[in-house]
């Protein structure tokens, strides 16, 4: 798939979404990726190499796989749709519509771009993004996700919520916006013991 025609449909997709400001800014797209680029990437996945990283003793917790996207050759990359995804998020039109979307200025701010694993009984406790974060994407590229799988987004009211405000399914393609605040409180539930590996690319723009 060209990087022209990955571009079109994400940022015409971008361009249509609305945010929801309860309980917090925040944006979920059901489908921002076309289907047969993420079904590649989803299916590509496991030709990077991926770094475990865990914390149990601090009051964010959690368990996962990550790594860096940004940076890696093109070359190196285990399948080319990876390239055009990157090339349209680095581009002026993404940060520009990121931005509209959000209302928050993105001149001048860095962007990173992740990829994140969640396997069975991995998780990411409830905490508010570092303050140094302005807004996250983040593209999931969970193939045959289903109720019951585990692996959503938590948007939270508050770090102790019982109850989420909102669950947001890692459906293939799907996609979720944050905009950092102090009152910004997510978590990521648990996969199920069956369910596919949760995964996704993050693109975060920092201060």
């Amino acid at each position: 798939m060209s990087t022209t025609n990955v571009h079109d449909e994400l940022i015409d997709t971008l361009r249509t979404a609305t945010l929801t400001v309860d309980p917090w800014p925040h944006s979920y797209l059901p489908t921002t990726l076309p289907q047969e680029l993420a079904l590649r990437l989803s299916r590509s996945f496991d030709g990077f190499a991926m770094q475990s990283c865990e914390e149990t003793e601090r009051e964010k917790s959690y368990r996962f796989r990550t790594t860096r996207l940004d940076g890696v050759s093109p070359g190196s990359l285990p399948d080319q749709g990876w390239a055009a995804l990157v090339d349209v998020l680095s581009g002026p039109a993404y940060r520009e519509t990121i931005s509209e979307l959000t209302h928050v200025p993105l001149d001048g701010s860095e962007l990173t771009l992740s990829l994140w694993e969640y396997q069975s009984g991995d998780w990411l406790a409830a905490h508010v993004d570092k303050p140094d974060k302005i807004v996250t994407q983040i593209f999931y590229l969970t193939e045959s996700w289903q109720p019951g799988d585990g692996g959503r987004l938590l948007i939270l009211d508050t770090a102790d919520a019982v109850t989420p405000s909102r669950t947001l399914p890692p459906t293939l393609g799907a996609s979720a916006v944050l905009v950092r605040s102090e009152r910004s409180w997510h978590a990521v539930e648990a996969p199920a013991t069956t369910a596919a590996h949760r995964r996704s690319v993050t693109a975060t723009f920092w201060r």
